[in-house]
């Protein structure tokens, strides 16, 4: 007798054992289904124009054009939206020795907007008959040439990509802008006692000697220190110690009575 239960007990379960075997095949039919239908919808996505890019924004540029941008960025019209990391594009866009800094979003299905931050110029350095621009952060771009500067920026003279082009643009920006704008020219003129020993040429037509090191505290008084010459008078402004003033007159009495004698 308990042979033939246990018949009967096996027997009975084998129903259910064919149900959970077809509802298990048909949640893997269903599975493979999903799987295929997938594929086929993302074959159609990278198929069609919905999965690339139709649209490049720039915004923020003011010396470089959009299309400077666009091609140091890397994304061109027809690369893949998926493909196109905002990060990688905007570190690319870094590299540019002009761009402080790069914001990349995408934006609906098909464009990308590229936000920039450039460093400001804020000189030029001519050399050969063309003008280079300086930019805030002291790099001297020898490899962007303009025949003409753009803007009333002070010219720099002598100088080249170094710790003293970084000394002196960081000196300079530190002053007034009033006095800034008092600035035609920058030379460097290094002497056997000092390397950053400096020449300006002022708008006023007077001349300033100084050193770069502590050069923006002593130039921030150039405004009360011409204002003290007499009418007219004109010369040369030495702020390397003190602060000393010798007329161009008297110079030229000097230079003459040396070369009689």
């Amino acid at each position: 007798m308990a042979k033939n239960k246990k018949v009967v007990s096996i027997e009975s379960r084998i129903p259910e054992l064919k149900k959970y075997r077809k509802k298990r095949l048909v949640r893997h039919l269903i599975l493979l289904i999903g799987f295929f239908v997938l594929l086929i919808l993302a074959t159609l996505y990278f198929l069609s124009p919905v999965s690339k890019v139709e649209t490049i924004y720039v915004s923020g540029n003011r010396e470089l054009t959009e299309q400077d941008v666009r091609s140091d960025s890397g994304v061109q019209k027809g690369d893949y939206m998926i493909a196109t990391n905002n990060k990688n594009v905007a570190e690319q866009l870094e590299k540019n020795k002009m761009i402080k800094k790069a914001v990349v979003e995408k934006s609906g299905l098909r464009a990308i907007k590229i936000r920039i931050t450039e460093y400001k110029t804020i000189g030029y350095e001519p050399k050969d008959g063309f003008y280079y621009e300086i930019l805030e952060n002291g790099e001297l771009l020898l490899e962007r040439a303009r025949k003409f500067p753009i803007g009333n920026r002070v010219l720099f003279f002598n100088f080249k990509n170094d710790d003293v082009l970084k000394d002196m643009v960081k000196e300079w920006k530190e002053l007034p802008t009033s006095v800034q704008n008092a600035v035609s020219e920058i030379h460097l003129k290094p002497v056997k006692s000092d390397s950053e020993h400096i020449l300006l040429y002022m708008n006023d037509g007077n001349q300033v000697t100084a050193t770069i090191h502590g050069f923006a505290d002593k130039m921030s008084y150039y405004p009360s220190i011409s204002a003290q010459l007499n009418n007219g008078q004109k010369g040369v402004i030495d702020l390397e110690v003190g602060a000393y003033f010798e007329s161009y007159y008297k110079k030229k009495q000097e230079k003459e009575k040396a070369d009689s004698e």
